[in-house]
């Protein structure tokens, strides 16, 4: 079995692309097993375990795009100490908002009515 790695590596590297050294890089699922000489199945074993399921955080009221983009950006404009600063910032927002769910229909609706904004303001 895989060895284990503390949830807030684990959840820099998988949903942020942070390495432990606050670099940032793309990477997927596939890349993140590699790095640990992990199967996928360890991966995603290991991210249940830790309550980083990636459907839990999916369905969680998180705003996991943005702060993908806010730390890519703080690497590559503040370096690596910054960017390791936020992103625990970031990750103690996500365990604060854990079990909080996501409101699909709401997320929706609020679109629909931007989207009819525009239209109506000719953007």
């Amino acid at each position: 079995m895989a060895r284990e790695v503390k949830s807030f590596e684990l959840f820099c590297w998988y949903y942020l692309g942070l390495s432990p050294k606050g670099e940032y890089s793309f990477v997927n699922g596939n890349k993140v097993a590699k790095i640990y000489n992990w199967t996928v199945g360890d991966l995603l074993h290991i991210l249940k375990k830790q309550g980083l399921d990636p459907d839990l955080v999916l369905n969680t009221d998180f705003p996991m795009a943005r702060y993908q983009v806010d730390v890519q950006m703080a690497a590559q404009q503040h370096g690596p100490d910054h960017a390791l600063e936020f992103a625990s910032r970031i990750y103690e927002d996500f365990k604060q908002r854990m079990g909080r769910r996501r409101d699909w229909a709401a997320e929706i609706e609020r679109e629909r009515e931007e989207d009819r904004d525009r239209r109506r303001e000719g953007r």
